[in-house]
C-alpha cells in the first residue's frame, strides 16, 4: 500500500512511530558509544601500569624477569595475555599459544609503533581469541646490550566488546518497547483527539455534497473553530453562487425558449445538450422536442445541415423538405467553454414569401404606373405640339407643359428605378456575360453627359489603361457608371460655379480593377457617408436636392447593387478634388493581362 493512500490518521501515526523510532536508535548508539569508549578508557588505564612495571623489570632482568611478573598478572587477569616480542619480530614468550607456532610479529601496528617510538597501541578484532581487545606494547632496551631490545605487549579484552553490543541492547530494548507502547497509546489518544472535529466536519460537508441541508459545526478548539467559520462562509457564498447560477441558467432558457429561433447546444459527441422550441418546430416539425442525450443526426432534416457539423464555424441558407420545401438560415458555431457546437435555425420560408409578395407588388405596380404615364405624356406631347401652343399668348401655357412633362419624366425613371432594383434583388445572376473595356466605357459614357444642358461646362477627364477589362452584363456596368457621373455632374451644376471636373481613374489593385470617379463639388459630410447608399436617402444638408436636382436616392443603391452582383464592391473613398469620390472594385476579366 502506498503512503499516499493511507488515512490522515495513519499517516500520523506512521510518522510518530517512526521519529520515535529515529530518536530511539540515535539514544542506542549515544549509549553504546558512550559504554565502549569508557570501557577502553579503563582498560588503557589498567594495562598501562602494568605495561610499565614489566618494562622497568624486563630492563633490569630481561625476557626471564618479564616471564616471572607475567605468571603472576596472568593469574590476577586469566583473560590478558602478555607477548614478548623480538626485534626481528619472533615471539620470544606468549601466555596464551606456544611462541614456536606463532607467526611473525614484526608487522603488527603496536609493534612498529613500539620500537620506533618506544610505545604504541592498536584496538582491533582477534581472529584467535575471537574478540575486541585492546593491545598496548613497549619497547625495553637492555642497558648492556641495545642490540637485544625486545617489546613487552600486554592485550586485554575490552570489557569483552564482542557482548558490549548484548549487554547495552537487551536493557534497551526492553525499556524502549516500554516508550514505544506508552508512545501509540498517547498517539491514539491524541490523534482521538484531533480526529473528532475534523470527522464531524467531514461529515458536514458529506451532506453538504449531496445537497442536504447543513453547516460545519464550531468546536471549541481555536484552530478548528477558525477553520469550521471558514468553511461556512465558503458553504453560504458557494450557495449564493449556486442559487444564482440556477436563476441565471433559468432566466437564459427563458429567454432562449422565447426566441423566434432554433437554438441547438450539443456536446463533442454530438449529444443533445439543449433544444429549445423553435427548434424543435423548425426542425421536427412539431412542438414535441427530443429527449436531452438524444443523437442530435436523428433529428437532421438534411444532409447539407448534417455535413454542416463536419465543417468550420459557417452560416449557410439551406433548402429542406419538411411537408414541402422550406428554406432556412443554418449557422454553427464551436464553443469552447462548454466544448461543443450551437447551431442556431431561423425558417426563412415566410420572410421569403413576404419577400416574394413585396417584388410581385413592385413589378406589378410599375407596370401599372407605366401606363398612365405613357399616356400622360402622349397627352402633354400632342397638347404640346398643337397649334394653340403656337399663338403668341400661350407662352405661360407652354412653359406649364415643359414642366409636366419633366415630372413626368422623374416618375417614369424613379419606376424603372424600381424595377431595376427588384429586378438585382430577385433574378438569378446572369450567366450572359461579356467582355467589357473599361476605358471605352467611361469614353462613352463621358460624351453622352457632356451632350446634357450644361454638360460643356464641365471637364470630365478619363484616364484608364486599354487593358482594364472586366466580365459582366454591358447594360447594368454602364447604368452603375452612368449613375455615378451623373450624380457628380448634378452636385457640380447645383453650386452655380464655374471650373466644374470630373475625374474618372482606373486601377489596377491586384486581381481587381478599381473605377474611381472623384469631383469637386460639395462632397458628402461625414455623419451621411454610411447613409447614402441607403434606397431613397440623400445627403440633403449638402447635396442638391434644395436646388432641385438629383433623383430619388435609388442611383447609388443600383450602383452598389451591380457592383456586388459582379462579385465586387461600391464605397465611399477619399477625394483628391474636394468633393466626393465613389469606388468600384470589378474582378478583372480572365485573360485581360
Amino acid at each position: 500500500m502506498k503512503f499516499g493512500t493511507l488515512t490522515l490518521k495513519k499517516k500520523i501515526a506512521i510518522l510518530i512511530t517512526s521519529a520515535v523510532f529515529v530518536i530511539g536508535v540515535a539514544a542506542w548508539l549515544i549509549l553504546y558509544r558512550t559504554e565502549r569508549n569508557d570501557s577502553i578508557e579503563y582498560t588503557q588505564t589498567m594495562l598501562s601500569r602494568y605495561l610499565d612495571l614489566m618494562a622497568l623489570s624486563g630492563e633490569k632482568g630481561g625476557a626471564e624477569e618479564v616471564k616471572e611478573l607475567s605468571d603472576i598478572w596472568t593469574a590476577l587477569y586469566p583473560d590478558g595475555r602478555v607477548t614478548v616480542v623480538s626485534i626481528t619480530g619472533d615471539v620470544l614468550l606468549d601466555t596464551k599459544a606456544d611462541p614456536s607456532r606463532m607467526e611473525n610479529h614484526y608487522t603488527r601496528g603496536e609493534v612498529m609503533a613500539a620500537f620506533a617510538d618506544g610505545e604504541g597501541s592498536e584496538l582491533r578484532y582477534s581472529k584467535t581469541q575471537r574478540e575486541w581487545q585492546i593491545y598496548m606494547a613497549k619497547r625495553v632496551t637492555l642497558p648492556d646490550a641495545s642490540e637485544k631490545a625486545f617489546v613487552v605487549r600486554l592485550s586485554y579484552p575490552v570489557a569483552k566488546l564482542s557482548g558490549l553490543i548484548k549487554n547495552v541492547t537487551l536493557p534497551f530494548i526492553k525499556y524502549f518497547s516500554l516508550l514505544l507502547i506508552f508512545v501509540w497509546l498517547g498517539t491514539y489518544l491524541l490523534l482521538r483527539l484531533i480526529m473528532k472535529p475534523l470527522n464531524s466536519l467531514s461529515r458536514a460537508a458529506s451532506l453538504i455534497a449531496r445537497g442536504e441541508p447543513a453547516r460545519f459545526p464550531i468546536t471549541d478548539d481555536g484552530e478548528i473553530q477558525e477553520l469550521s467559520k471558514t468553511l461556512n462562509y465558503m458553504r453560504d457564498s458557494l450557495q449564493k453562487s449556486i442559487l444564482e447560477a440556477r436563476e441565471r441558467k433559468e432566466e437564459l432558457a427563458q429567454l432562449v425558449g422565447a426566441l423566434p429561433i432554433g437554438v441547438i447546444l450539443i456536446d463533442d459527441d454530438r449529444k443533445i445538450r439543449y433544444i429549445n422550441q423553435a427548434a424543435g418546430a423548425i426542425i421536427c416539425g412539431s412542438a414535441e422536442l427530443p429527449a436531452r442525450g438524444s443523437s442530435v443526426e436523428l433529428i437532421l432534416p438534411s444532409r447539407e445541415l448534417y455535413q454542416m457539423l463536419d465543417e468550420e464555424d459557417a452560416k449557410k441558407t439551406l433548402s429542406i423538405m419538411r411537408g414541402g420545401t422550406a428554406a432556412m438560415l443554418v449557422e454553427a458555431t464551436t464553443l469552447i467553454l462548454p466544448r461543443g457546437r450551437l447551431i442556431v435555425l431561423q425558417d426563412l420560408t415566410e420572410k421569403l414569401r413576404l419577400e416574394e409578395l413585396r417584388r410581385d407588388f413592385f413589378i406589378d405596380a410599375g407596370h401599372e404606373f407605366q401606363t398612365p404615364l405613357t399616356i400622360i405624356r402622349t397627352g402633354l406631347e400632342l397638347l404640346k405640339g398643337s397649334p394653340a401652343m403656337k399663338s403668341p399668348g400661350s407662352a405661360e401655357e407652354a412653359e406649364t407643359i415643359e414642366s409636366l412633362l419633366r415630372q413626368q419624366e422623374r416618375i417614369s425613371g424613379l419606376v424603372d428605378d424600381l424595377l431595376l432594383l427588384v429586378r438585382l434583388d430577385s433574378a438569378p445572376a446572369s450567366r450572359a456575360t461579356e467582355k467589357i473595356s473599361l476605358a471605352e466605357l467611361a469614353r462613352d459614357i463621358a460624351e453622352e453627359l457632356s451632350a446634357l444642358p450644361r454638360g460643356e461646362d464641365i471637364e470630365i477627364e478619363i484616364s484608364a489603361p486599354e487593358e482594364a477589362a472586366v466580365s459582366g452584363i454591358y447594360g447594368d456596368l454602364r447604368r452603375a457608371l452612368f449613375n455615378l457621373m451623373e450624380n457628380a455632374q448634378k452636385y457640380i451644376q447645383s453650386e452655380n460655379k464655374s471650373g466644374g471636373k470630373i475625374k474618372v481613374s482606373v486601377v489596377k489593385a491586384g486581381e481587381s480593377w478599381k473605377i474611381i470617379v472623384d469631383d469637386n463639388g460639395p462632397g458628402v459630410p461625414e455623419e451621411e457617408r454610411k447613409l447614402i447608399f441607403e434606397r431613397f436617402r440623400r445627403g440633403d444638408s449638402h447635396r442638391a436636392r434644395r436646388k432641385k436636382s438629383g433623383g430619388y436616392g435609388l442611383g447609388l443603391s443600383i450602383s452598389r447593387r451591380v457592383a456586388e452582383r459582379h462579385g465586387g464592391s461600391l464605397e465611399l473613398g477619399d477625394s483628391e478634388l474636394g468633393g466626393a469620390a465613389f469606388v468600384i472594385s470589378l474582378p478583372e476579366c480572365s485573360g485581360s493581362r
